[in-house]
C-alpha cells in the first residue's frame, strides 16, 4: 500500500495541525538543524506502534506532547494520522473494505494512548500487524536513522535474518505464527488441566457413593431426634408458661405497694414545697439587709478614705502656703534689689550729666588755650629759625631738643606700657570670647553626639526587635521540626522489644520509594536476622544474584542497603513507563520482575500490581526519608537558632550600651550647656571691659602716633641744631621760648584729650546705665507680677484651707450617723438571718422526710422493676423457647404434641427432673448421630452434578483437541507460506 498523507497535531514541536502530502516518486524534507525533520520520522514510528519512550528521545511517553513555549501554551494531547491507499486491498488489510485507510494514534496526559482505523477503535497489535504485513513497522530497517547503515553492515546472522524476512514480507506471518503458538500452548495447558480435573472428579464420585449410604442412616436417627426434641421443647415451654404466670402475680402486688409509696412521697413533697415557698422572701430579705449593711460599711470605708484625703489635702495646702511665703520673701527681696539698683543707676546718670555740663566750659577754654599755644609755638619756631646761625642759641636749642626728646621718649614709653596693659585686657577678652566659642562648639558637638546616640539607640532597638522576632520564628520552626521528628520516631520505632525493620537500614534515591515498596511490599517491615515469632530476612545464605530484565535499569543502582536485600532485588529492574513494563513482562525469566519509578509491579509469573495504590511499605519509606531529612533539618535549625540567639544577645548588649552612651551624652550635653551659660555671662562682662579698653587703646594709639611725630621732629631739630660752631644766646633764648610754647601746646593738647576721653567714657557708661535700667525695670515689673500672682494664690490657698478646716466636723457627724445606721442594720440583719435559719431548719426536716419517702418509693420501684424484670425474663425465656422451637423444629408450640406423637389428654411433666430425663434422652440420640461421622445429605445430588461435569469436560477435551489440531495446521501453513515467500525472494534476487 502507498502512504498518501500525514497529519500531526500537538506532536513534539508541531503545536498546530500540520499536513504533509506524500506524492508519487520521492518526497524529501529539507531544512536547518532543529526545524523538526526527525520529529516527522518519529511520528511515523510512533504511529506504527512504538512503545518505548527512550526510542522517542524522551523520559516517558507523555514527553512527545507539545510542552509549550514562551509564546504558546502547552497542549494536553498529541495525535498523528496516516492515510493509506487501499484500492488493491492487499495483505491483512483486505478485512478493511474502504479504499482509503486512516490510521490514528492519540495520547492524552494521564490517560495513555489509543489507536483507531477509519474512526473505529482497534488494538495496538492490530496496527502493528497491519504494518508488518506491509513489510514495515516502528523498528523496520526501512526507517534508516543515524548509525543504522553501520549497524546493518555489522549485524549478526540473526539480525540479518530479520532483515531478509522483512524484505521477503513474511514478518506478518511470523507474528501470526507467534500468536497461534501462544494459543496452542494455552490449549495444551487447558487440556492438561482438564485431565487433572477428571481425576479429581472420579475420586469425588467414589467418595460420594459412601456418603450416600451414610445419609440414609442419618435420616433415620434424625427423625427420632426430632421427636425427642419436640417432647423436650414442649416440657420446657410448659414450664416457662408457669413461671410467667407466677411472675405476673408478683408484679401486680409490687405495683400496688409502689402506688401507696408514691402517694406518701407526693404528700411529703407537697409539705416540703410549702415550706420551701417561704424561703425565697426570707432569703431576699436577708440578702437586702446584708446588702444594706455592706453598703453602710462601704460608706464608712469611703469616709475613712475621705478623711485620709482631707488630711493629705490640708498638709498639701500648708506646704503650698509655706512655699508661697518663701517665694514672696524672695520676690520682695528681688523687688528691693531692683528698686535700689534703679535708684543707684539714676544717681549715677545724674552725676554723669552734671560732669558733662561742667566739662563744656573746660572744653571751650582748652580749645582756646590750645589755639593760642599753637600760635605762640608757631611764632617761637619762626624766631628760632631766624636765630639758627647763632651757635650759642643753637647749643641751647640742641640741649632743649635733647631734653624734649627725652621727655617725649619717656611719655612714649609710658604710653606703650599703658597700651601693653590694654593689650593684656584685650587678650583676656579674646580668651573669654574664644572660651565662649569653644563652649558653643562643645554644646553643638554634644548635641550632635546626643542625636547620633539617639539614632544609634533607635537602630539598636530595631535590630534587637528584629533579632528577637527572628529568634522567636526560628524557635517555632525548631519546635515544629522537633515535633515532626518525634511523631515520626513514635510511628517508626519498633513496639516493645521488636527488632528494627530492614527499611531503616536502606538509603534510596529520592522518588524511588514507590518502586522499592512495590518490589518488596510488607517484607520491608521484617528485621534482619532470625527472630522468635515474626518474619525476618535470613543473612549469610550466599545466594547467586539474578540480573535485571533486559531494557530496564537495576533497582539496586538506586539504593544502598544490606546484602540480603541486594540479592532479593537483583532480578528487579526499573522501566521507563508502565506501558514498557507491561510489554516486557512476557519476556521475564523466573525470579525477575519489573517496576517503575511511580510504583507498580509486573512479575515473571504473571502477577501485576497496578499503579496508584499507595501501600503501607511505600508510606513507611517516605516517612523514614522524611525522618532522615527532619534530623538534618533539626541539626541545622538548632545551629541556626543558637546563632540567632547569640546575635540577639549581642544586639541586646549593644542596645544596653547604646542606652548607657545616650544617657552619658545627654548628661554631657546638659553639662556643656551649663558651661556655655557661664561662658556667656563671662563673655558679656569681658565684652563691656573690652569695649572700654578698645576705646582707651584707640586714644592711646592716637597719642602714641602724635608722640612719635613729635619725637621725630624733635630728633630732627636736634640733629639740625647740633652744630656748636654758632652758639648764639639769642638762638638759645628762642629755643627755650619755643620749648616752652611747645610744652604749653602739649599740655593744652593733653588737657583737651583728657577732657574728651573722660567725656567719651561717661557717654559709654551712660549707654550701659540705659541698658541696665531697662533690665532692672523688667525685673521690677516681673517681681511685681509674681508678687501679685503669689498673693492671688495665697488668697486661694487660704480659701481652700478655710473650706477644708470645716470638713473634719462634717465627716465626724457623718461617721456618727453611719455608726448608728450600721448598728441598726446589724440588728435587722441578725433578725433576718435567724428567721432564714429557722425556715431552712424546717426545710431540712421536710427534705429528710421527703428523702425517706423517696427512699421507700425507690425501694418499692426497685421491687417493681425486679418483678417486671422477672416477668420479662420469663417472657423472654418463653419467646426464646418459641424461637428455638421454630428454629430447630420449624413448628409452633401448639404443634409440638403432634410432633412428639402425644395424645391430647396425656399429661406433660414439666418439673426439673422430668426435663432432665428428656434432655438425657435427647443427648443420647445426638451422640448416636455424631458417631455416624460426617454426613453429606446432598451426596446423591452431588453425584449427579459430578457425572454431568465429567460429561461436559469430555466434550471440552474433544473441542480442545480439535483446536490444537487446527492451531498446529495453521502454524504449519504459516511456516510453508513463509518458506515459499523467502525462496521466491531469493529467486528474484
Amino acid at each position: 500500500m502507498i502512504f498518501t498523507n500525514l497529519k500531526m497535531t500537538g506532536f513534539k514541536s508541531f503545536a498546530e495541525p500540520e499536513h504533509i502530502s506524500i506524492d508519487e516518486g520521492m518526497t524529501g524534507i529539507v531544512g536547518p538543524n532543529g526545524c523538526g525533520k526527525s520529529n516527522i520520522v518519529e511520528s511515523l514510528r510512533w504511529l506504527m506502534g512504538e512503545s518505548s519512550a527512550k526510542s522517542m528521545r524522551g523520559g516517558e511517553m507523555e514527553d512527545i506532547i507539545f510542552a509549550g513555549s514562551a509564546s504558546r501554551p502547552s497542549r494536553n494531547f498529541a495525535e498523528v494520522t496516516l492515510t493509506l491507499d487501499n484500492t488493491e486491498k492487499k495483505g491483512s488489510a483486505a478485512q478493511f473494505a474502504d479504499d482509503d485507510l486512516e490510521i490514528t494514534r492519540r495520547i492524552e496526559r494521564g490517560k495513555g494512548s489509543s489507536f483507531k482505523i477509519n474512526g473505529k477503535a482497534v488494538r495496538a497489535r492490530d496496527v502493528q500487524l497491519l504494518f508488518a504485513d506491509m513489510a514495515t513497522g516502528s523498528r523496520s530497517s526501512g526507517i534508516v536513522s543515524q548509525g543504522k547503515v553501520g549497524a546493518l553492515i555489522n549485524a549478526k546472522p540473526v539480525e540479518r535474518r530479520n532483515l531478509l524476512e522483512e524484505a521477503a514480507n513474511i514478518r506478518g506471518l511470523h507474528q501470526r505464527r507467534h500468536e497461534a503458538e501462544l494459543r496452542l500452548n494455552t490449549a495444551e495447558t487447558n487440556l492438561e488441566r482438564l485431565d487433572d480435573i477428571l481425576i479429581q472428579l472420579d475420586e469425588q464420585k467414589s467418595s460420594l457413593v459412601k456418603q450416600a449410604r451414610q445419609a440414609g442412616r442419618y435420616r433415620s436417627i434424625a427423625d427420632r431426634i426430632r421427636k425427642a426434641d419436640a417432647h423436650l421443647m414442649l416440657a420446657r415451654f410448659t414450664a416457662a408458661m408457669g413461671k410467667f404466670d407466677e411472675a405476673e402475680g408478683q408484679l401486680r402486688e409490687a405495683e400496688r405497694l409502689t402506688a401507696a409509696a408514691a402517694e406518701d412521697a407526693a404528700a411529703k413533697a407537697r409539705q416540703r414545697n410549702t415550706i420551701a415557698e417561704t424561703l425565697p422572701p426570707l432569703r431576699q430579705a436577708d440578702a437586702e439587709k446584708a446588702a444594706q449593711l455592706q453598703r453602710l460599711h462601704l460608706e464608712r470605708n469611703a469616709l475613712t478614705e475621705e478623711e485620709e484625703r482631707l488630711a493629705k489635702a490640708i498638709e498639701d495646702t500648708e506646704a503650698r502656703r509655706q512655699q508661697i511665703e518663701t517665694d514672696s520673701l524672695r520676690e520682695n527681696q528681688l523687688l528691693k534689689d531692683a528698686e535700689q539698683a534703679l535708684e543707684t543707676l539714676g544717681k549715677e546718670s545724674q552725676e554723669i550729666d552734671a560732669s558733662d555740663a561742667e566739662d563744656e566750659p573746660k572744653i571751650e577754654a582748652a580749645a582756646t588755650t590750645l589755639a593760642a599755644a599753637r600760635e605762640a609755638a608757631n611764632k617761637a619756631e619762626q624766631a628760632l629759625a631766624d636765630a639758627s646761625a647763632k651757635s650759642r642759641a643753637a647749643e641751647r636749642e640742641v640741649e632743649a631738643a635733647r631734653r624734649r626728646v627725652d621727655d617725649i621718649t619717656s611719655r612714649y614709653q609710658q604710653a606703650e606700657n599703658t597700651l601693653a596693659g590694654l593689650d593684656g585686657l584685650m587678650k583676656t577678652a579674646e580668651d573669654t570670647a574664644k572660651t565662649r566659642q569653644d563652649a558653643e562648639q562643645q554644646v553643638e558637638a554634644s548635641r550632635q553626639k546626643a542625636l547620633e546616640a539617639a539614632t544609634a539607640l533607635e537602630n539598636a532597638q530595631a535590630a534587637t526587635e528584629a533579632k528577637s522576632t527572628l529568634a522567636a520564628e526560628k524557635k517555632a520552626e525548631l519546635a515544629r521540626i522537633r515535633a515532626e521528628k518525634d511523631a515520626l520516631d513514635a510511628i517508626l520505632s519498633p513496639q516493645g522489644e521488636a527488632a528494627s525493620p530492614v527499611s531503616g537500614e536502606i538509603t534510596i534515591d529520592d522518588g524511588f520509594e514507590p518502586a522499592l515498596a512495590a518490589a518488596l511490599g510488607d517484607a520491608l517491615a521484617a528485621p534482619l536476622g532470625k527472630t522468635a515469632d515474626t518474619a525476618f530476612w535470613q543473612t549469610g545464605l550466599g545466594l547467586a544474584p539474578l540480573s535485571a530484565p533486559q531494557g530496564t535499569l537495576p533497582l539496586n543502582d538506586y539504593l544502598k542497603g544490606p546484602e540480603a536485600l541486594s540479592t532479593a532485588l537483583s532480578g528487579i529492574g526499573v522501566a521507563a513507563s508502565a506501558d514498557a513494563a507491561e510489554t516486557s513482562q512476557a519476556d521475564l525469566k523466573p525470579g525477575q520482575a519489573i517496576t517503575t519509578k511511580d510504583g507498580g509491579l509486573w512479575r515473571w509469573d504473571g502477577y501485576v500490581q497496578p499503579l496508584g495504590a499507595e501501600t503501607s511499605a511505600a508510606q513507611r519509606l517516605k516517612q523514614e526519608a522524611r525522618l532522615r531529612q527532619c534530623i538534618v533539618d533539626l541539626d541545622a535549625s538548632i545551629k541556626e537558632t543558637e546563632s540567632i540567639d547569640h546575635e540577639a544577645s549581642e544586639a541586646q548588649s549593644q542596645l544596653q550600651e547604646a542606652k548607657t552612651a545616650a544617657h552619658d551624652l545627654r548628661q554631657a550635653e546638659r553639662q556643656a550647656e551649663n558651661e556655655l551659660l557661664q561662658a556667656l555671662r563671662h563673655d558679656e562682662s569681658a565684652s563691656n571691659a573690652l569695649e572700654m579698653a578698645q576705646k582707651r587703646h584707640q586714644d592711646l594709639a592716637e597719642s602714641l602716633n602724635e608722640l612719635k611725630t613729635a619725637l621725630t621732629e624733635a630728633e630732627q631739630e636736634r640733629d639740625d641744631l647740633a652744630d656748636p660752631a654758632a652758639p648764639l644766646t639769642h638762638a638759645e633764648k628762642c629755643a627755650e621760648d619755643a620749648e616752652e610754647y611747645r610744652q604749653k601746646l602739649a599740655e593744652a593738647m593733653g588737657s583737651e584729650r583728657s577732657i574728651r576721653s573722660a567725656r567719651e567714657q561717661r557717654q559709654h557708661r551712660r549707654d550701659t546705665i540705659t541698658r541696665e535700667l531697662s533690665i532692672w525695670a523688667d525685673r521690677q515689673k516681673g517681681a511685681h507680677q509674681r508678687i501679685d500672682e503669689l498673693a492671688s494664690r495665697k488668697a486661694q490657698i487660704d480659701h481652700d484651707a478655710e473650706r477644708l478646716a470645716g470638713q473634719p466636723a462634717v465627716i465626724a457627724e457623718k461617721r456618727q450617723r453611719l455608726g448608728d445606721a450600721i448598728e441598726k442594720a446589724e440588728a435587722e440583719c441578725r433578725e433576718a438571718s435567724d428567721a432564714l435559719t429557722e425556715a431552712e431548719t424546717k426545710l431540712t426536716l421536710a427534705d429528710n422526710a421527703q428523702r425517706d419517702a423517696d427512699q421507700a418509693l425507690s425501694t418499692q420501684r426497685e421491687g417493681l422493676i425486679r418483678c417486671e424484670s422477672q416477668r420479662d425474663m420469663a417472657r423472654q425465656e418463653q419467646d426464646s423457647i418459641t424461637a428455638r422451637i421454630r428454629e430447630r423444629l420449624n413448628a409452633s408450640p401448639e404443634a409440638l404434641r403432634e410432633l412428639a406423637e402425644l395424645k391430647p389428654d396425656d399429661a406433660i411433666e414439666c418439673d426439673d427432673d422430668s426435663i432432665a430425663v428428656l434432655e438425657g434422652r435427647y443427648d443420647r440420640l445426638i451422640r448416636e448421630r455424631e458417631n455416624i461421622g460426617p454426613v453429606n445429605l446432598r451426596a446423591e445430588a452431588e453425584m449427579e452434578e459430578v457425572e454431568e461435569r465429567i460429561n461436559g469436560i469430555n466434550v471440552e477435551r474433544e473441542d480442545l483437541n480439535g483446536a490444537i489440531a487446527k492451531f498446529r495446521s495453521a502454524i504449519n501453513q504459516l511456516n510453508r507460506e513463509g518458506r515459499e515467500r523467502l525462496l521466491k525472494s531469493f529467486a528474484e534476487v
